[in-house]
This record gives C-alpha cells, structure tokens and sequence, in this order.
C-alpha cells in the first residue's frame, strides 16, 4: 500500500524502517516536543510493530520526500477505538533538513483522509505540548482545533508540570 500526497508518500512501517525511526525519536529535537520522553531501542520499535501495528491497534506509515525519494519521517495513528470511532494522531519529520515545506501538513493531511475513509474514523485527536507553536500552527492548518472540554491540562514531564493542549478534527461528511 502507498499512499500519495504531492510532495510526501506513506508506506506502511516494516522491520526494515526500525533503525531509521529510532534514530529519529531518540534524538535530542524530536524527544524534546513529545511527551514521552523515554529512549526507545530498536527491539522496542520491533515489538510495538508485532504487538500493535500487525493488529490493526495502530496504523504507522513512513513519511517519504517524492522528489528525493527519501524517508523523512513518520505518521501514525495509535489508540484506534472502532466502538467511539476515534484515534489518536502523532507524528515526526526525523530529517531536520525537511522540516519546513509543508511536508509535515500534507503527511497529517493523509493520514487524516486515511483514518476517516479507511478506518471510518469520526474523530482523530492528538496532544500538544503548548509552547509547541509550530506544531499547534501545522494542526490548525490541517484542520485540528482545541478541544472544547478541557483544552489544556497540566502533566508532569522529567519532574515539571508542562501544559499540554488537547485538540481534534472531526470527519466532515
């Protein structure tokens, strides 16, 4: 399966995208605007595609740049609840070189589009920290905006309680 944007492509993640995907979570930028924090291992990357990718709890693609035919990234949607028809998105541009350009908006763009019409997905959600103004500008171009329930709740992170800001795109059909 491919999925195709006009700059960036998804492929489904394999075994053989694990060292790449680790190199890019464990680095300094990336680990510093998740929340999760914790170094992963490329055993870990392996299990979390058996466990939960090949089970449907998960759908992870990697993000390709199309005119250099490179692997960029990652996108994915974990948490998929088919009784509440929802999921959680997350994702990461891991090459610091392709950061800027949209490749990140049009990677969520598909993402999304695949979770409504594939996955019949009415909700996709994500958290942000909120002194993430890049991440929260690139959200609200693809359409997620704050929750309306409790848009911000504070959680502990390496020992400090860090704002973090809930937000939500719903399927409009």
């Amino acid at each position: 399966m491919k999925i195709e944007g006009e700059r960036v492509f998804l492929t489904p993640i394999t075994y053989d995208d694990c060292e790449d995907y680790i190199r890019w979570r464990n680095s300094d930028l990336i680990k510093s605007r998740f929340i999760y924090r914790k170094d992963l291992t490329v055993e870990d990357q392996r299990n979390w595609i058996k466990n939960m990718v090949e089970t449907g709890k998960v759908a992870q693609f990697i993000i390709w740049d199309k005119n250099d035919n490179k692997k960029i990234g990652s996108v994915y949607l974990q948490k998929i609840d088919q009784d509440k028809k929802d999921g959680e998105f997350g994702i990461l541009i891991g090459e610091v070189d392709y950061l800027n350009g949209g490749r990140g908006s049009e990677a969520a763009r598909l993402i999304n589009r695949y979770g409504f019409e594939e996955l019949g997905l009415k909700k996709i959600y994500l958290r942000v920290l909120a002194s993430n103004d890049r991440a929260i500008h690139t959200y609200e171009k693809v359409g997620f905006r704050p929750e309306k329930d409790g848009a911000k709740k504070y959680i502990e992170i390496d020992g400090v309680d860090t704002e973090v800001l809930f937000m939500s795109v719903e399927n409009a059909e």
